[in-house]
């Protein structure tokens, strides 16, 4: 080949090869910036629909909290996942101290499972006083927080005084033991779910909201309120 040929050959790869790479590499650059505007534009899309999510969630929940009046920080002593034996010490004593009745032999039970993740827990005691009182006393944990059932009641009267033996149901729950989705879907509360929590907020609450370890001891003496 001649020498000539062959240089001028040679200067020309050398430009051709640059080119070429050049050429390769605008075509990678713009495959990928092709690739990125299309994924930004998907996570664009992505975070559309779990803000429309969020903002449905927001609203379902404000509209929870206006449907009940009385807040919800109640819902936290109907089935409390600590405490309920306490809660229940306390509205028994209110409830004898509202209905003027002596209150004596206050036992409680082991908190045992129950079915549907409750638990429940018993107090047992006996209340003295005017037979109309005790029936009034007795109706109402119909009507008080934490929800409890009348579970035993055993009359008796001695001399015009009336004495009753009660058993108590005191009912719990554990908290959730797992947090649901940020951007998962909430579940509307039905017009029945929306009346039962009506009615539960006009239940009585306990005197304290948290509960606190009475070191006393009920009923020494006659009065248990002193």
């Amino acid at each position: 080949m001649d020498t000539k040929l062959k240089g001028e050959i040679n200067f020309l790869i050398k430009p051709l090869a640059i080119l070429s790479v050049a050429v390769l590499l605008l075509i990678l650059v713009v495959i990928f910036g092709f690739n990125t505007v299309n994924q930004t534009r998907d996570q664009i899309a992505v975070n559309q629909v779990i803000e429309s999510q969020l903002s449905k969630k927001v609203l379902a929940l404000e509209s929870m909290t206006v449907t009940l009046p009385g807040g919800v920080n109640f819902l936290d002593i109907v089935l409390p996942s600590r405490g309920g034996v306490l809660y229940g010490l306390n509205q028994i004593k209110i409830q004898a101290f509202n209905n003027q009745l002596l209150l004596s032999g206050v036992k409680t039970g082991n908190v045992v499972p129950e079915k549907e993740g409750l638990m429940k827990a018993s107090i047992s005691f006996e209340v003295e006083g005017d037979e109309r009182s005790i029936y009034n006393f007795i109706a109402s944990f119909s009507s008080v927080l934490p929800l409890m059932t009348v579970d035993k009641v055993n009359f008796a009267s001695t001399e015009g005084i009336s004495r009753a033996s009660v058993t108590l149901n005191i009912f719990s729950a554990d908290l959730p033991k797992k947090i649901p989705s940020l951007t998962g879907a909430v579940k509307e509360l039905t017009n029945q779910d929306i009346n039962l929590l009506r009615e539960l907020s006009g239940y009585q609450l306990p005197s304290f909201v948290e509960p606190v370890i009475n070191t006393g001891v009920i009923n020494q003496g006659r009065n248990p309120f002193n």
